[in-house]
């Protein structure tokens, strides 16, 4: 079985069935070793239950689920301190900077500094 998917993002993909997909792994990781990015959907209903990706693929979902997720939680963390926050509790900025030992003074790839003034 091999059927076309529409996938939420308008995208579409093909699904094949378990016992092709399985046939289909060897083939699949030649083409990853390759350097082809192309993940196999499979399922036993016409639509994605799994899909084969690449570890280098895997690993690259891994660290953004992994930065979202502590994200997610500085957001919260963020949130509730200033819900249960007094006006006398809060720190400057400058108080902060010390506390977390940021140094401001370094030029960041963005802000050349004194490069000058633009090309005209």
């Amino acid at each position: 079985m091999e059927v076309e998917y529409d996938l939420p993002s308008g995208d579409r993909v093909w699904v094949v069935d378990t016992a092709t997909a399985a046939q289909y792994l060897g083939a699949m990781l030649r083409r990853f070793r390759e350097g082809e990015q192309e993940p196999l959907f499979y399922g036993d209903e016409p639509r994605p239950q799994g899909v084969v990706i690449s570890f280098e693929q895997w690993s690259e979902y891994e660290a953004l689920r992994v930065e979202a997720e502590f994200d997610k939680r500085m957001e919260q963390i963020t949130r509730e301190r200033l819900a249960n926050a007094k006006p006398g509790d809060w720190v400057s900025f400058e108080d902060a900077v010390r506390e977390g030992g940021w140094d401001l003074d370094v030029e960041s790839e963005d802000d050349p500094g004194d490069a000058g003034p633009p090309a005209r």
